[in-house]
């Protein structure tokens, strides 16, 4: 919440009391230590303005710190590498220039609008350098503002780009907030009322592209755990690092292995808010901190299988498990999955059923651990069946008995699969001691059918 307050020499208190508010004071205080801008911060002065929200920390200071000069300068610092004139800058420092350096400045000119307009009729020839040096220099705050306003990861992917550093807006300027208001908009309000529709919007909104996380990535995050301005700033800055440092993984995989890691800076429930380019508007989610027990005690474990199932759908194990885990999500349907894609052609089975067994495990345990004895019955009587088979002459029969009962147990159909697995026993002629705790209720104890079917595998003694 933005208050307007009369302290001292302070007119402005900025309180995080929701996720928009949170970001803009995280990207307020990056603008104000590098300005070195003097404000306060609530929790830390003893005499507090007249009009604040108690229970809630926030920033204190003069409006008249932010002007759109300084605004554009920070931009263009904080987002340096994806400023194109400040490439072609670097590149004019040059006393003399390659081939592939004139064809590079002339590429970079042309890949932006703003600066195609500015040099419509010149072209960079290797001679005529000072001529981009002042025309970028004297149009430098609209080149930024053009670069900034329009980037895809940049300001447009999280504001209205056309509303940047307005105020008074009639709507809020951040992309899923904002409506288009020369559109009818009765059917946003209570009872098709458009008088009924209420919206904020503060120019201090323009800050919250520096609060999310690395830009470079599609999806970026922004961590609310608005306790105080502190937590707010550093734990953002130590998340924002680890996603930095960690590589090799699509976005939403690198969030779960970051908030497996995450325990030196949260430590409780909290909100992460994300947006990606690929949608317009935010999404948010709750981690809550048993579930981030949880997530973390998944570190280490191997679970790498990634298959395509179309054109538009990679299934990848990781991030189907750790998805789950934060949701409170059990991994039935994934170990169905996965003894499916054992049957495909070209399957690694062993690899396939050395990752059913550790999800199995993994399900088990976040169901409490109660069958975790049985468990390991039903794959010893699995193994013990598919040796029986071999001997008996029989191991057609192996694949043929799995097939039907993932099949009962994709269909949720548990009488067929008690049928199977009885028919089986009594074919090899085996007892199977896990059989009477899943008769007892075959779909709160699947998971022992689980076991059973992923056992059942085509090798030899000598081979286990």
């Amino acid at each position: 919440m933005k208050t307007k307050i009369d302290y001292f020499d302070y007119d402005t208190l900025l309180q995080p009391t929701d996720w928009r508010f949170a970001a803009a004071v995280v990207g307020l205080c990056k603008y104000f230590d590098y300005f070195g801008i003097v404000y306060k911060v609530l929790y830390d002065v003893e005499e507090k303005p007249d009009n604040y929200i108690h229970g809630f920390d926030g920033i204190i200071y003069k409006s008249e710190d932010i002007t759109e000069e300084k605004y554009l300068e920070f931009a263009e610092n904080y987002f340096e590498k994806y400023m194109t004139h400040i490439n072609i800058l670097n590149i004019l420092e040059s006393q003399e220039f390659s081939e592939e350096q004139i064809k590079l400045v002339n590429d970079l000119v042309k890949s932006k609008t703003v600066l195609k307009g500015l040099f419509d009729k010149i072209k960079f020839d290797g001679t005529n350098k000072d001529i981009f040096i002042s025309t970028i220099e004297e149009n430098r705050a609209e080149i930024i503002k053009n670069i900034f306003k329009n980037g895809n990861n940049l300001y447009k992917n999280y504001c209205n780009e056309r509303l940047i550093f307005t105020e008074d807006n009639s709507t809020c300027r951040l992309r899923g907030y904002n409506v288009d208001k020369d559109r009818k908009t009765s059917n946003l309000g209570f009872c098709f009322s458009k008088e009924s529709f209420e919206s904020n919007d503060i120019l201090e909104f323009d800050f919250i592209p520096f609060a999310f996380s690395n830009s470079d990535m599609r999806e970026t995050y922004f961590v609310n755990n608005n306790f105080s301005v502190k937590s707010l700033t550093q734990t953002n800055y130590a998340f924002s690092n680890q996603l930095s440092s960690t590589e090799n993984k699509d976005d939403k995989n690198k969030l779960m292995l970051v908030l497996q890691n995450s325990k030196d800076y949260i430590s409780y429930d909290v909100e992460i808010i994300s947006k990606s380019q690929d949608k317009a508007y935010y999404e948010t989610f709750f981690v809550r901190l048993e579930r981030l027990k949880k997530l973390r005690e998944l570190s280490g474990k191997s679970l790498n299988f990634v298959k395509k199932i179309n054109d538009d759908y990679w299934f990848n194990l990781e991030k189907e498990v750790y998805m789950r885990c934060l949701n409170n999500v059990l991994l039935d349907d994934v170990i169905l999955m996965m003894l499916k894609f054992y049957f495909d052609d070209n399957a690694v089975k062993g690899y396939i059923k050395s990752r059913t067994d550790m999800l199995i495990d993994i399900n088990v345990s976040w169901k409490g651990n109660e069958i975790m004895n049985e468990i390991k019955s039903a794959k010893s009587c699995g193994f013990l069946t598919s040796q029986k088979l071999i001997e008996m002459k029989s191991s057609n029969k192996i694949n043929s008995y799995k097939q039907k009962i993932i099949s009962a147990l994709c269909a949720h159909d548990y009488d067929r699969a008690k049928e199977i697995i009885l028919s089986l026993s009594a074919y090899v002629g085996m007892e199977f001691s896990f059989f009477y705790t899943f008769l007892e209720n075959a779909e709160e104890n699947k998971d022992l059918a689980f076991a059973f079917a992923s056992a059942l595998i085509e090798v030899s003694s000598k081979n286990n």
